[in-house]
């Protein structure tokens, strides 16, 4: 968490049931229209497609669950540690993107990131052993998540002071968007096409997402303030922290679904349960 405040949330010295919220100062020479307005949504659309390329394809990772096991003859508990390294690096990373968001390298992330995720879906999409699974979908695209997330959300942030959540609401929505095309694609085309090419095909599917981002993306310009990299203050707030603690352990569970879902039969009782 960045003490820098240019574009992650800065810490208030009201109480937090306080409905002011504020920016910091801006160094931009020409006013920017908040809360509405071309710019200010065409953001919104940029953290919807950065969320769709991270979360929404990791979201598909019970479909390359079922596949890796079958084709590289792994368990279960095996192929669960890429997915669990990609999401790991996902959070783990957003501890110094946000810090280099906050000191102006917004466009130089998004570059590397963007490019980590894309070297990673082509580069797994001609794996043939387990070891190039965990560098390629679990390593170097887990970099490309990583650097991306925190950056995606607080892009938003910075453009709305009010309808923030509606606002934040919309550009998370990546995430089931890309979970629901991302498993259609690859139903649809990987038994003509084979699974390799389907995988380039979500690849391509990226990379368009890719161009729209870098063509849209308007970071602001804030005054910049030196920081630590973790801010001690924010955990002697009881409702933060009793907050981080409660997703702390929430997170331990939430993501099973999405490892180990599609890896069950068609006949088992769940799923023809009917309503």
């Amino acid at each position: 968490m960045s003490s820098s405040g240019a574009s992650t949330a800065t810490l208030s010295k009201e109480r937090i049931g306080s409905s002011q919220e504020s920016l910091p100062v801006s160094t931009e020479k020409t006013e920017i229209k908040l809360n509405g307005g071309f710019l200010a949504w065409s953001q919104v659309l940029v953290s919807f497609l950065l969320v769709v390329n991270g979360f929404g394809y990791f979201s598909s990772f019970g479909l390359f669950q079922s596949h890796w096991m079958s084709f590289l003859d792994k368990s279960a508990s095996d192929i669960s540690w890429v997915g669990s390294l990609s999401l790991f690096l996902l959070f783990f990373l957003g501890t110094f993107s946000g810090p280099a968001m906050d000191g102006g390298h917004f466009r130089s992330i998004v570059v590397v990131g963007c490019g980590f995720q894309l070297l990673g879906v082509f580069t797994t999409s001609a794996i043939t052993q387990y070891w190039q699974l965990i560098l390629a979908q679990g390593i170097v695209q887990g970099i490309g998540n990583g650097l991306l997330f925190t950056p995606c959300v607080a892009l938003v942030s910075t453009y709305f002071t009010e309808r923030r959540a509606f606002a934040l609401s919309l550009a998370a929505c990546g995430a089931p968007i890309g979970g629901i095309v991302f498993p259609i694609i690859s139903r649809q085309l990987s038994g003509t096409l084979g699974y390799p090419w389907t995988i380039r095909i979500m690849g391509f599917v990226m990379l368009f997402n890719t161009l729209l981002i870098l063509g849209l993306a308007r970071p602001r310009q804030f005054k910049r303030s030196k920081g630590a990299l973790v801010d001690p203050r924010a955990f002697k707030e009881p409702t933060y922290l009793f907050f981080a603690i409660g997703i702390f352990f929430t997170l331990w569970g939430v993501y099973i679904a999405y490892f180990y879902v599609s890896t069950a039969p068609p006949t088992h009782p769940l799923l023809q349960a009917k309503c």
